[in-house]
């Protein structure tokens, strides 16, 4: 029975642990409950069987550790969870060449301080200079900045 008890300890430690680097990397409640099962499994069996037999097991269930997470991470696990795309859409590129500071338009959403705002018909994203403006509010452009457009309310 004390076997069972000192290899499900190792097992459940060993899951979780892996659980934690793999799955949900920075929350540590599983790792932290993973080394707990560890080292209740290694104190269990010095305690049961004596020194040799928990040093053996303390050996076998630290290896046992240290190949699971190199074979996670030399496994091709890591590029299945991995986002390979990048996003690199910008929203007013090429669209502010019809605008001009001065322009007065209507806000379609709050401006927190960014937002978006109607010039013309067309919908941008644009930046107040910190202040929050409501929603259907009018507008007035203050400057245009590398595609920014910033907006005063009137």
């Amino acid at each position: 029975m004390e076997w069972i008890i000192v290899i499900s300890l190792l097992i459940i430690g060993l899951i979780l642990i892996l659980i934690e680097i793999i799955f949900i990397p920075g929350t540590t409640i599983f790792g932290i409950i993973g080394f707990i099962c560890f080292l209740l499994s290694n104190y269990y069996s010095y305690t049961e069987f004596g020194n040799q037999v928990g040093l053996i097991v303390s050996i076998i269930s630290g290896s046992s550790l240290v190949l699971a997470v190199i074979y996670v991470l030399k496994s091709k696990t890591w590029e299945k969870l991995s986002l390979k795309k990048t996003n690199t859409a910008q929203f007013n590129k090429g669209k502010t060449k019809l605008l001009k500071i001065g322009d007065e338009g209507v806000t379609a959403s709050s401006l927190k301080p960014y937002g978006k705002g109607i010039f013309n018909g067309k919908v941008y994203e644009i930046k107040t200079n910190g202040n929050y403006i409501k929603e259907q509010k009018k507008i007035k452009i203050i400057d245009i900045l590398h595609n920014k457009i910033i907006v005063k309310n009137l």
